[in-house]
């Protein structure tokens, strides 16, 4: 069920902006620019397919070359047992490097195809001319598209050399005389006649006058270029082809398909949401970091669908990621592929109401039932769909009455109480947490989704009149968040003059991770609570010099940098604080590669070799979607903060700032405002549902250099807040025009 949506005039806008240091939080008017200054060391990736299809091609891309490898097992099949921790092996892969007269090109570069799409764009150049390689996930297969000039004014023999880097072989190695030398098949560890990768369009497939392939796993495609001239042609990786379909694979239409799968892409991305971000760089961040949650997603078995955290070393299902994926996806217009992505981790659930993927993944990650419940009642607030709330209330009910006998094992009736008293038992930490080099223990981030997951289940029960459930679930709730505070009184850590919020009650060690997700979006205390100011004061006394805190996850010195954005920049736009939020999304971004993809963690220097978990790994990515919309429409409490989070440039540069399409718990709302510096006015329109909910909305605006708003005009029925940061409305709705004066 999906509530209308409403849009304004405005489309998309994207234009650069200008440089700005993000080595500390400084002051209003810096300027940001994405420039990948932090970007990890080489060879990043970009994952290629169709959108949560089961085929993938990883594409890892270094100075001189790209390796192309895959795997053709995938989470369908019958050996993956669902959301448990077993992946596909990257079996194959495939060394690809051209060369002009037989030499490396001097330069190359990447980027994705189109700025956004999840495909590739490879340039090599040097004084003779230039290659590209363009890739992307078709229909029947992974495509390279090969295009070249000779831009010098003598002949040039381009070549693009693909060598297996695991078994293969070249037919024409083994018989030149009979057979071309434009493909290679598996020959072991597959059916022998599977076809590796074809190549097409070139004027040889040899370096020998007699036709012989460069080696038993190699294959070449040559092309004589004569002056000024250009030419083009293909690298295919067939999912599933064999010798015999080399006749139809020889005479397909390439091209056709090509554009088809980026038809596919465009078509996904014109059903979310649109925001309109005058800063090129960042408004690409939010499209390619969307389609890659389609990435990293795929078919399970048993007909499910679902998301994995990584497209290699975690390229397997769980209930982590992809519950944020699913909220991601319902906060952007996409609520059917939200559910999709998500039942087989609502559906994982014992009969006892164990719902922490007891045959999973994420077994004994107290974690689970809140990530859940968030997923479900944001599906709810966001469509109204009262019918799936009624056929998940039966779980949720059963996750708290599980939940409340786990933790009264951890209720000692005699002697003194330990401060894990009302906890929930003993499990497994993950993303770094860890009791004195324990992997299992009692944690808090664990405590504070499970508590969290017992408060909307009372808010479900509310919402659907089941008053004969209340009761029990209110004294459920009720002493698990005494217990949960009571501990953390006794287990916070109290230094420099602060309290913050450690991983295990009463100590030190471990990661960081979760501690603010007592804030956002847990929402069990309020934004100046003295332990969320303690802890956010605890991070970010060291950050790194790319403005990142450490310790966020498993490497003690290090950056896991998706939990900057989901953990502080989001608890930074609960408390108001959007300069703080923008500058942790543009700190994001640098770290990025090129390809807007991220490794899990890393080092904190630019081009750090010292990087862990997966290469292009899920986190950082949905994060980024989950921020962006945060910072541009933000629920809070009743109401609704508009461009809470934007970077004070955008709209300083003069260009439109805003969103259209943005579903909201209150309904659908779109906005855009522009500033006119030489009339000192910020100008636009707001549009809330005719039947919109939201007891109030504000829309900051936000200048640098202290400018402020001093009047609106009357007809817009808008007040200005008291220290001039924006304009406010109560009970809004309808289409809602306005003029602010701007000044000092």
């Amino acid at each position: 069920m999906k509530r209308n949506v409403i849009r304004t005039s405005v489309v998309l806008v994207a234009m650069l902006c200008v440089a700005w240091s993000v080595d500390a939080f400084g002051q209003q008017g810096d300027v940001a620019k994405v420039d990948f200054s932090y970007a990890f060391a080489v060879p990043h990736r970009i994952t290629i397919g169709r959108p949560g299809a089961s085929d993938r091609t990883l594409l890892d891309l270094q100075p001189g070359s790209m390796r192309m490898s895959w795997s053709y097992e995938n989470l369908s099949m019958p050996h993956f047992p669902l959301l448990s921790f077993k992946v596909p092996r990257t079996d194959w892969g495939i060394n690809i490097t051209p060369l002009a007269d037989g030499k490396p090109f001097a330069g190359s570069q990447w980027t994705r195809l189109e700025g956004v799409l999840p495909a590739l764009e490879n340039t090599y150049k040097d004084s003779l001319g230039w290659l590209s390689l363009k890739a992307i996930g078709g229909a029947t297969g992974g495509l390279v598209r090969i295009e070249l000039a000779n831009t010098d004014s003598s002949p040039h023999q381009f070549v693009v050399k693909c060598d297996s880097t695991s078994v293969g072989e070249n037919p024409a190695w083994v018989d030149w005389k009979r057979c071309v030398g434009d493909n290679l098949i598996a020959g072991w560890n597959e059916r022998a006649d599977r076809l590796l990768i074809l190549g097409m369009g070139a004027d040889g497939y040899s370096l020998q006058p007699d036709g012989r392939a460069p080696a038993a796993k190699s294959m070449v495609l040559v092309w004589n270029v004569k002056p000024g001239e250009k030419r083009e042609g293909w690298i295919v990786r067939p999912y599933q082809k064999y010798v015999a379909d080399l006749p139809t694979l020889r005479a397909w239409d390439w091209a056709k398909e090509f554009e088809q799968a980026k038809q596919e892409w465009r078509g996904l991305f014109g059903r979310a949401l649109k925001m309109t971000i005058p800063d090129q760089a960042v408004s690409n961040a939010y499209l390619a970091c969307l389609g890659d949650l389609f990435i990293m997603r795929e078919p399970l078995v048993n007909g499910y669908v679902g998301g994995v955290p990584g497209t290699e070393v975690y390229r397997a299902a769980s209930s982590g990621e992809a519950g944020v994926v699913a909220v991601a996806l319902d906060q952007n217009n996409l609520h059917e592929e939200a559910l999709a992505g998500f039942k087989a981790s609502l559906d994982a659930q014992e009969s006892d109401g164990n719902w922490i993927d007891y045959r999973g993944w994420a077994r004994l990650m107290w974690f689970a039932s809140g990530f859940k419940t968030w997923m479900i009642m944001e599906h709810y607030r966001l469509t109204r769909d009262k019918q799936f709330l009624a056929e998940m209330y039966p779980r949720m009910l059963a996750s708290s009455r599980w939940q409340e006998h786990q933790r009264a094992t951890m209720r000692p009736t005699e002697g003194e109480r330990p401060v894990t008293y009302g906890l929930m038992p003993r499990g497994f930490g993950d993303c770094g947490l860890n009791d004195d080099g324990d992997l299992y223990g009692i944690f808090y981030p664990h405590n504070i989704w499970s508590v969290y997951a017992d408060r909307c289940t009372i808010e479900a029960a509310e919402i659907l009149g089941k008053t004969g459930d209340l009761p029990e679930l209110k004294k459920i709730y009720e002493q698990a968040y005494a217990d949960l505070m009571a501990s953390l009184d006794r287990g916070s850590i109290r230094e420099a003059g602060r309290r913050w919020i450690p991983g295990t009650p009463g100590k030190t060690c471990g990661s960081h991770w979760g501690a603010l997700n007592i804030l956002f979006p847990c929402r069990l205390v309020p934004p100046d609570h003295e332990l969320v100011t303690g802890t956010l004061q605890q991070l970010e006394a060291n950050l790194s010099k790319g403005g990142l805190p450490l310790h966020l996850g498993w490497q003690a010195d290090g950056l896991w940098v998706a939990i900057a954005l989901d953990n502080l920049a989001e608890a930074h736009l609960v408390r108001g604080e959007g300069d703080i939020a923008a500058k942790y999304l543009y700190a994001t971004l640098n770290h990025a590669t090129p390809l807007y993809t991220w490794c899990e963690e890393r080092g904190q220097e630019p081009g750090a070799a010292n990087c862990t978990g997966d290469r292009q790994h899920l986190f950082t990515p949905v994060a980024v979607v989950r921020a962006m919309r945060d910072m541009l429409v933000m629920e809070n409490g009743g109401g609704l903060d508009l461009a809470l989070g934007t970077a004070r440039e955008w709209l300083a540069s003069g260009r439109p700032v805003g969103v259209d399409d943005a579903c909201t718990h209150f309904g659908p709302v779109a906005y855009r405002m522009q500033y006119d510096a030489a009339h000192a006015t910020v100008a636009g329109e707001v549009h809330f549902a005719a039947d919109s909910t939201a007891a109030w909305s504000v829309l900051h605006v936000r200048l640098p250099g202290g400018l402020k708003i001093k009047s609106v005009n009357p007809e817009s029925k808008a007040e200005v807040l008291p220290d001039g940061s924006g304009i406010r409305w109560n009970r809004p709705q309808g289409t809602i025009r306005f003029v602010a004066a701007i000044g000092a």
